[in-house]
């Protein structure tokens, strides 16, 4: 049997390196579902720790292990040694984790400290022994030498802070007498002690220290075994031990999740069987407690994950179909005679369970890799179809890997066995009967499969919008939203029963066609229109999967763009401008709002300043032109901003108004706009107000809620100017950097959001001079490194910062947009290269099934380009027709489903409005990759003909 399928699998070496190559694409693709999150995760991970560590001021890699004794006891250096032993054997050893550094640090009860030979002060403080691990490769001497190992006459040679040299007011080489503080230790011996040196943290920032160094001021740093021999073994006076790992935690790893969120329960466990009570000891791990929210966005990106990835397994289902049923049906004569000779159908199902096992064990072995690979290609995505220069994602090959793999692999035999299955129910008189009745009606049509797919879609289409009127449940932020899955299956569907009912009417079609243009068509286009229109279902396959191919592909880029571009505009239009920052002004401010004056007694006392009847801040207001001087730089505006502004009309008056005052031919010049948001072009409106300077722009709120239209006259101001009289020469919904929304306030939210657009110039000459933003435009290769590094130079201190680029940059690297992009361009792709695949395959196959036709035509006298002729047009016809209905399906998908995707962007909340976006471009890829395959296919059959010879295809019609 072995022997008779490995000759099998040579005589059809093509097919099956066809169809491994499919299993190896699926097993790639699933597979990469649990690296890609992974390396996502773990990306996050990394990420959080980071910012942990800017933001707390705390390493975050590291294990804290304090033990506190409330009363000494005998043989604690015992437990602390069985508490350091299982930190090393049972935690360090286990997480498998580099080690920056460890330290154990112990502490004495407190003693009071005086120098030899004083009398014990009134209020001595307390002054503990220090006894550090370690300590000599981590400090920089300021002054003196490090302590020895052994006291010399008696006395303790000890470190001190440099804050402990100064406070005390210590002297280098001076012995102070340390006497145990009251409770229970009064009788022990006094200790002497000699400071010999000061030290201070090396510079950088060194996991060693947890601890400030200003933490050991209070007291003597001993040499460690010193201390360890004379103060824990010998006299028992150690009251606290604080154990600590610097774990190097860029290499925790989320897929540790358990291991890590066990280290703190574990510990504490083990201390208490160790006879410590909960209140003598505390574990501080800040991984376990991060990494612990890690299961749930898991999850969730595993969802979104396998809901982007529906079309593409799709489209993998389709093509290991099809190259199954190109294998049995090449083969079906073989199947047939087995059958027809005594085989059982158990032992023709065997023999093709075991070369499928072959196969899939190979794509066992190499899909893995090329799933870390594919995850790797979708941590560089920035967009659809974009990739940029960034570092990769940190995935690993793991048990969950290979377990998806396998249970993948298993799915695809199933699924290819089932076509082996129907071919077994075949003798070699059903299967000869079969094969002369290529026309009819196919079995899908015959169970109306194509009404069926069609109504589920509309119902899918017709949930969606019924939901659109309560709209999203989602959290407004970019990039953060959840996706179901049947938002990406639904126009799967949708184009798979638009693709059938089309091949329902293609049959009627060719005849149409055929019946127009009896009399005028060449021999060439007459002969392809019999041939596809005798022999209509052997296309169908084919036809079907290009359609799907094409519409999904549509589909899916529409979606990468409408989701990126949404979320694009969204930043640009909030921030108005590439970048925009406030510079602190100098003013006459009131620095100190505290006074010093007399209380009873005579003493001094605190009291606040009441400044409610201070005149206004005069500020200065800074040299502009240094702005525009910038590095990348292009435009520069000055751009006013006071939310507290007042408009009133007549009686009416609305307060918590925004106020932007702007010089309009520097605005126009700065800020990002969207053109169809006004009715007009933006400079039209900035036109308006160059022209008068008390002209203003309004927002639609603001009229409504005062009753005004363009050309009345209001008064605006707020507390701290004089009110001025304006006239409105425009009403506007939209305009840069303002949101139409109201945004969420303390108590409550706001019901509306107002704007007054006015002229600089104006707002300070009548009414008050304030600091105003700074808006930038940016050169499009314009680094934002050397932007700060100038604002730095220029020791301009800013209030706010605002970078739009930064923002894009944070969006397209958060996890969801890391997945859409990848995900949808790696579809889009693999569906394209799949596509291509199978028709090459599609047609090589049939050329070589149609071998005698070819050599009849060619017997007859019919020219070499005539039947290229006719094969080109046979491509046209089935090919060429997909095509058209692939865009037909995938451009009202793009029209019917598209809209959903409002429900996950809070459409109704979003500024700009949410909007669906299709790309040119992307359709013209999809024109050239039709058009490539088109001239990649006839090219590959004409080469074939070419070398056909007439006399071998006579001898096999003899035969």
């Amino acid at each position: 049997m072995l022997q008779m399928i490995m000759r099998k699998l040579l005589n059809n070496r093509w097919l099956a390196i066809s169809l491994l190559l499919g299993l190896v694409v699926a097993v790639g693709l699933v597979s990469s579902i649990p690296a890609f999150t992974a390396g996502v995760l773990q990306r996050l991970l990394t990420k959080e720790l980071e910012a942990y560590q800017q933001t707390v001021k705390h390493f975050p890699g590291g294990l804290l292990v304090s033990i506190n004794r409330n009363e000494l006891h005998e043989r604690d250096d015992e437990l602390f040694d069985r508490v350091s032993a299982y930190l090393d054997e049972q935690v360090v050893d286990s997480l498998r984790v580099p080690l920056y550094d460890r330290v154990t640090v112990l502490r004495t009860i407190p003693f009071t400290a005086v120098r030899h030979g004083q009398a014990s002060p009134a209020q001595a403080e307390e002054t503990p022994l220090y006894a550090l691990s370690g300590l000599a490769q981590h400090i920089e001497l300021v002054d003196g030498r490090l302590p020895g190992k052994a006291p010399v006459d008696g006395v303790y040679e000890a470190l001190v802070t440099e804050k402990a040299l100064k406070d005390r007011k210590m002297v280098l080489g001076s012995v102070y007498e340390l006497s145990p503080n009251s409770g229970g230790q009064a009788e022990a011996r006094k200790i002497l002690v000699k400071p010999v040196g000061v030290f201070s943290e090396k510079e950088g920032n060194d996991p060693y220290w947890f601890a400030a160094v200003s933490e050991y001021s209070k007291g003597f740093v001993l040499d460690d075994e010193l201390f360890r021999q004379t103060f824990l073994q010998e006299n028992n006076l150690v009251s606290t031990a604080r154990m600590y790992v610097a774990f190097r935690y860029q290499s925790f790893r989320v897929n540790d999740k358990e291991k890590l969120l066990s280290v703190v329960p574990a510990i504490e466990g083990y201390l208490q069987k160790q006879g410590l009570k909960k209140s003598e000891f505390s574990v501080n791990f800040p991984v376990s407690s991060i990494v612990n929210k890690y299961e749930v966005q898991s999850q969730q990106f595993k969802t979104i994950l396998w809901s982007l990835y529906i079309p593409i397994f799709v489209m993998l289902g389709l093509y290991l179909v099809m190259v199954a049923g190109l294998i049995v049906e090449r083969q079906r004569t073989e199947i047939a005679v087995l059958g027809s000779r005594g085989a059982g159908r158990i032992q023709v199902i065997a023999i093709y369970l075991v070369e499928l096992a072959m196969l899939g064990a190979i794509a066992l072995l190499i899909g893995p890799f090329a799933g870390v690979g594919l995850s790797q290609l979708l941590g560089v995505s920035n967009g659809f179809l974009q990739f940029v220069n960034r570092t990769s994602l940190d995935v690993s090959l793991d048990g969950e890997v290979f377990a998806y793999a396998g249970w993948t692999v298993l799915s695809c035999i199933a699924l290819i066995l089932g076509a082996v299955v129907l071919a077994t129910r075949q003798n070699i008189v059903t299967h000869k009967q079969a094969a002369a009745r290529m026309t009819g009606t196919s079995v899908w049509h015959r169970l109306f499969f194509d009404v069926w797919l069609l109504l589920i879609s509309w119902y899918g289409w017709y949930s969606y919008q019924n939901s659109s009127t309560s709209g999203g449940n989602n959290s407004g932020e970019p990039g953060v939203f959840s996706v179901d899955f049947l938002l990406f299956f639904v126009p799967v569907l949708f184009a798979l029963g638009f693709g059938l009912f089309c091949l329902r009417l293609y049959p009627l079609l060719i005849r149409m066609v055929q019946w127009l243009g009896r009399r005028i068509w060449p021999l060439s286009l007459h002969t392809a229109l019999v041939q596809v229109g005798r022999a209509s279902r052997q296309y169908q396959f084919l036809m079907l999967f290009v359609t799907i191919t094409v519409a999904v592909g549509m589909f899916s880029a529409s979606t990468a763009r409408t989701i990126n571009q949404n979320a694009e505009e969204r930043i640009r239009y909030g921030n108005g401008a590439d970048v925009r920052f406030q510079a602190d002004w100098n003013s006459d401010e009131v620095k100190v709002l505290l006074h010093r004056g007399p209380r009873s007694g005579g003493e001094a006392t605190d009291t606040a300043v009441d400044v409610s009847d201070a005149p206004p801040i005069q500020y200065e207001e800074p040299d502009f032109a240094p702005y525009t001087r910038l590095p990348g730089v292009e435009h520069a505006a000055k751009v006013y901003m006071n939310e507290l502004a007042e408009a009133q009309y007549d009686e009416d008056k609305v307060s918590e108004v925004t106020l932007m005052g702007i010089d309009p031919k520097e605005f126009g010049q700065t800020v990002w706009w969207k053109p169809t948001l006004l009715p007009h072009h933006l400079n039209e409106y900035l036109n308006l107000l160059a022209k008068e300077p008390r002209a203003v722009v309004i927002s639609r709120s603001l009229a409504d809620q005062l009753g005004i239209a363009e050309g009345q006259t209001i008064e605006i101001g707020w507390k701290q100017s004089r009110k001025v009289e304006v006239i409105v020469y425009a009403i506007v919904d939209y305009w840069p950097g303002w949101s139409p929304v109201p945004e969420q306030v303390t108590y409550g939210k706001r019901e509306h959001s107002y704007l007054i657009v006015a002229n600089l110039p104006f707002v300070q000459d009548k009414m008050r001079v304030e600091p105003y933003e700074v808006w930038l435009k940016m050169k499009p290769d314009a680094s934002s490194e050397e932007l700060y590094g100038a604002l730095a130079a220029s020791d301009v201190q800013l209030v706010s910062l605002d970078n739009a680029r930064q923002k894009l940059i944070e969006v397209k690297n958060s996890a969801f947009y890391l997945g859409l992009n990848g995900s949808l361009t790696l579809g889009f792709l693999l569906s394209m290269l799949i596509t291509f695949l199978g028709y090459i395959l599609y047609w090589v196959l049939t050329l070589g099934s149609r071998k005698l036709q070819y050599g009849v035509f060619r017997a007859m006298g019919m020219p070499f380009g005539q039947l290229a002729r006719i094969l080109a047009w046979e491509q046209l016809l089935t090919f060429g027709w997909a095509f058209i209905m692939g865009m037909a399906a995938g451009k009202l998908a793009n029209l019917l489903f598209l809209p959903a995707l409002g429900l996950y962007l809070q459409a109704q909340q979003q500024v700009p409005p949410f909007a669906i976006v299709t790309n040119r471009g992307d359709e013209w890829v999809i024109h050239s990759f039709v058009g490539l395959t088109l001239l990649a296919g006839v090219g590959i059959l004409c080469a074939m003909l070419s070398r056909m010879q007439i006399h071998q295809a006579v001898k096999l019609g003899e035969d």
